[in-house]
């Protein structure tokens, strides 16, 4: 089980993905298709922008999503 302050300084480093059961937080290669959509950002913006993405991935985390949202913003 991974203490909080881990789980935080995973969360700030990029991208995560919640695996298995319990959902354990891991580091992602990269931001799913999903989370760019839902982030608001295609596929070539995200390029252009030099964010990392895995296209490999299918799920959607909030927290990516949300830290998506806040970098567009700034």
């Amino acid at each position: 089980m991974m203490r909080r302050l881990d789980q935080q300084k995973l969360l700030d480093s990029g991208p995560i993905d919640l695996v298995g059961r319990r959902a354990d937080v891991t580091a992602a290669a990269g931001y799913s298709l999903l989370e760019l959509q839902r982030a608001g950002l295609t596929f070539d913006e995200a390029r252009e922008l030099g964010l990392p993405i895995d296209a490999a991935r299918s799920t959607s985390v909030g927290a990516n999503v949300m830290r998506l949202r806040r970098q567009l913003v700034l």
